[in-house]
């Protein structure tokens, strides 16, 4: 199975951890239903056609390389990486994280900033407004690449801590005929149903059909909240899930999540992580709360 090399993992991780535990607390602020400030709501709702790059794994590391590297090169790139067996693809994709384009991907990164308040919000607007035309074009393209990366990234790892399987496991199931994988995909981004052609199909098609019983378990996903209870450390939870669904986590010895912690900003002492001993006491606790979710669901 494809995935990053170890040392690139492990930055990319520790780049994205401390941005998608902000979007993790805004989830739980709604009991662990979706309920993202009213400006990610908009967002993502302008971008909801990100669902779309559930369908393949590669599509959502292409999301983030056009919004580092733009398109042209990204697009021809990408024809080549198709046409690949296996063995070649993962040679290409460890020469896509090399130390050099990992640089520049954590300097991406770094310099996107989610806005913590409405005043931020609108200076971020207005520097984007005062831009020349071209740069402003450029900017709110890439832009919109990277939100559609992270938001495929943020739901593929909390489908995996919730499901046991990446969105990107369960949108090809759902349109192959599995329901329960259609159900479970839509628990966790509800913008399927309004933005994926095949999701919005089905769900007309059981209405028009009279679907009863299709429909009462799709309702009931819908209110059901994907993370059940509260989550004791949800930045530490969020990093163990992102190297689980880079496919690293069980591969890594325990100093190393270690270290990946102190790396990301993550306090040792607000998640009980004061040394090796308590991460894989902490680890072990992960397990165990995946579990539960699961046998809940």
């Amino acid at each position: 199975m494809l995935r990053p090399e170890k040392e690139s993992s492990l930055k990319i991780v520790q780049q994205l951890s401390p941005m998608c535990l902000e979007l993790l607390r805004d989830l739980q602020k709604g009991g662990g239903r979706i309920s993202f400030t009213p400006e990610i709501s908009q967002i993502q709702n302008n971008l909801g056609s990100y669902v779309l790059i559930y369908d393949d794994e590669l599509k959502i590391g292409r999301a983030m390389f056009l919004a580092v590297f733009g398109d042209e090169g990204v697009r021809t790139l990408f024809q080549e990486i198709n046409s690949l067996s296996p063995d070649e693809q993962q040679e290409v994709m460890d020469g896509l994280t090399s130390t050099e384009t990992l640089d520049e991907i954590a300097q991406a990164v770094n310099a996107f900033e989610i806005p913590q308040s409405p005043a931020e919000w609108q200076a971020a607007r207005d520097k984007l407004t005062a831009l020349p035309e071209e740069e402003r074009k450029d900017v709110e393209k890439r832009g919109a690449y990277f939100w559609c990366y992270f938001f495929s990234s943020f739901f593929n790892t909390i489908s995996l801590m919730v499901h046991g399987a990446k969105m990107t496991s369960l949108i090809p199931r759902a349109i192959a005929g599995d329901d329960d994988a259609f159900f479970k995909a839509v628990q966790i981004d509800r913008m399927l149903l309004l933005h994926h052609p095949y999701f919005r199909d089905r769900k007309a098609k059981a209405q028009v059909d009279g679907e009863i019983d299709f429909l009462s378990k799709l309702s009931y996903r819908e209110s059901n909240a994907p993370l059940r209870g509260k989550i004791r450390f949800p930045g530490l939870y969020m990093l163990f899930g992102l190297l689980e669904s880079f496919q690293w986590l069980n591969d890594l010895e325990h100093n190393e999540i270690l270290d990946l912690c102190d790396d990301a900003g993550l306090d040792r002492y607000q998640n009980r992580i004061e040394d090796v001993n308590y991460v894989t006491k902490r680890l072990r606790e992960y397990r165990v709360w995946k579990k539960v979710n699961l046998s809940m669901l």
